[in-house]
């Protein structure tokens, strides 16, 4: 029993530390894009607005166009190419939605990258001025696997920190996608680790103490 509450206490003081390791972004969103706060993780990652409704966040691992995550309002529902015939998909949920991943391999600038991408209504809470922010255009083109698994969640966070503020942080949603079922989601650690260490059920042994003691017969 008290190894389990030790284990608990660990788990709520991680769940603490990512839930508030989020900073304000140098640079925030417009409204008519989003009117919540666009938040970062604590360390490593910048922002960038290089057109009207287009923002780049880049990691450590960001090379120019590469490595980064691409968030693009727009006012068309489709993506280009229409279709990839080799694409995997993944989805995470937004507010009760779910949103498709699709990732494959494709060549950018004559560098082979993986892209993942995805396409969602704006669901955000915006300011709507005409039709130029109706759908987010999710997109990263990752140089590995490796980099891309890193990028995911954090791209998910973001977009799920800006549908409900202070709602994904506190566990709310699921930030980890389908795709990525066996890793640990960074803003829902405490009911991950639960499911995760979860103790199997162990048989009441009945104490022979507690046992009726036989009337006694007067004579």
């Amino acid at each position: 029993m008290k190894l389990a509450v030790c284990i608990l206490t660990f788990i709520v003081t991680i769940g603490i530390a990512h839930a508030a390791g989020k900073k304000p972004a140098s640079i925030q969103w417009k409204p008519y894009d989003c009117s919540s706060p666009l938040m970062l993780p604590e360390h490593e990652f910048d922002v960038s607005q290089f057109g009207k409704g287009k923002y780049r966040i880049d990691g450590e691992k960001s090379e120019g166009h590469f490595n980064c995550i691409y968030i693009v309002f727009q006012s068309t529902n489709s993506l280009a190419p229409a279709s990839a015939p080799d694409a995997h998909e993944s989805w995470f949920i937004v507010k009760g939605q779910k949103v498709t991943w699709r990732t494959y391999k494709t060549t950018v600038e004559g560098r082979s990258v993986i892209r993942k991408e995805a396409l969602m209504p704006n669901i955000l809470p915006h300011q709507k001025q005409g039709n130029d922010s109706d759908f987010i255009w999710l997109r990263i083109d990752a140089d590995s696997q490796e980099i891309l698994d890193r990028l995911t969640p954090d791209a998910e966070g973001v977009i799920q920190d800006a549908a409900e503020p202070g709602g994904a942080a506190n566990g709310s949603e699921l930030i980890r996608s389908q795709a990525n079922s066996t890793s640990i989601g960074k803003e829902q650690p405490i009911a991950r680790w639960c499911q995760l260490l979860s103790f199997p059920t162990v048989p009441s042994v009945p104490n022979p103490l507690d046992r009726p003691r036989p009337s006694r017969t007067t004579r």
